[in-house]
C-alpha cells in the first residue's frame, strides 16, 4: 500500500485491491491521537476493523488533531 502523508492524498490514491464492480467508502476519525487510536482499539474490539486496516495518523487541519482513514466497499 502506499502511504500518503495527506488526507487529499489518500483520498485521491488509488485503491490497488479494490474489488471489482465496487466502490470504495472512505471512513474517517478526526481528533486527538490518543483518542482516535482509543476509538480504533475499541472499533476492533467490537469486531468493526482490524486496528492494521486503518490508515497511519495523517495530519489534520486542526493543530493538535490527526485523522486516520478507513475504506470498506459498497456495491451499486
Amino acid at each position: 500500500m502506499i502511504h500518503p502523508k495527506s488526507v487529499p492524498e489518500l483520498l485521491r490514491a488509488s485503491i490497488p485491491n479494490a474489488p471489482e464492480g465496487k466502490q470504495p467508502i472512505r471512513i474517517l476519525v478526526c481528533g486527538v491521537s490518543a483518542g482516535v487510536d482509543l476509538l480504533i482499539h475499541q472499533l476492533h474490539v467490537a469486531q468493526f476493523a482490524e486496528a492494521g486496516e486503518w490508515s497511519p495518523p495523517l495530519p489534520s487541519p486542526i493543530e493538535g488533531e490527526v485523522i486516520r482513514i478507513l475504506v470498506r466497499y459498497y456495491m451499486e
